[in-house]
């Protein structure tokens, strides 16, 4: 086994997925594949569909008739390995991960888990949250402490030709600090802002954030 080779091949993989240019460039890669700017919501559902499911009918299922009724059960792969009994609970959850996707309410709202100690909360959250870090990489503004969307830095008067030209949808505004910049920095020309890729990181708490709990004898709080 040559340790050296798989060292440097894996250190070549990851120069070669890292993109650095300019808004422009950032652009003609959103035109082509429109999904590279989807949101956190529409991530995490391809993330659990392209594990694949399996519908199950009771008619057809006496043992899934007994445990669920006459209920439908759809069983996700991306779950199968780890999750058992709580099928209803995960179509749920898929089902507000797709409703928000699809910019309906769900979009608007917090998603919030609720039990009793052992149900199963906090490792849900635990592989949503590492499910993350193997997406592919996000790309975000050079610089930006917030990460954040290079498509921000479209004036308003202009976003709505730029949607129906990129086919996508553009939410939010530049923070403070990357408006100095482009002002200062680019004298705001933003076609020519550098935008680069990252990844989600549990352990750099980049793109995922956790809250310890604010009482320590309360386990349930994450």
């Amino acid at each position: 086994m040559d340790f050296k080779k798989i060292i440097q091949s894996d250190r070549e993989a990851k120069v070669k997925s890292k993109f650095e240019g300019t808004f422009l460039e950032y652009l003609d890669i959103i035109k082509s594949d429109p999904d590279k700017a989807k949101l956190s919501h529409k991530r995490m559902y391809d993330t659990i569909i392209k594990g694949g499911f399996e519908i199950l009918k009771p008619e057809e299922n006496q043992r899934i008739r007994k445990i669920y009724g006459n209920d439908i059960i759809k069983r996700y792969g991306f779950f199968k390995e780890d999750f058992f009994g709580i099928d209803k609970v995960l179509m749920k959850i898929v089902s507000y991960f797709y409703s928000a996707s699809m910019k309906g309410e769900e979009s608007r709202q917090v998603l919030y888990l609720a039990g009793p100690v052992g149900a199963g909360k906090s490792s849900l959250v635990e592989a949503m949250k590492k499910a993350f870090e193997n997406t592919e990489p996000v790309y975000v503004l050079k610089g930006c402490p917030m990460n954040e969307e290079p498509l921000h830095l479209i004036p308003k008067h202009l976003r709505k030709g730029f949607e129906k030209m990129l086919d996508v949808e553009i939410e939010g505004d530049l923070c403070p600090e990357c408006k100095y910049r482009l002002l200062n920095e680019y004298g705001g020309q933003y076609e020519d802002f550098p935008v680069v890729t990252t990844s989600f990181s549990i352990r750099s708490r980049r793109g995922i954030g956790v809250v310890p709990p604010v009482d320590p004898n309360n386990q349930d709080t994450s």
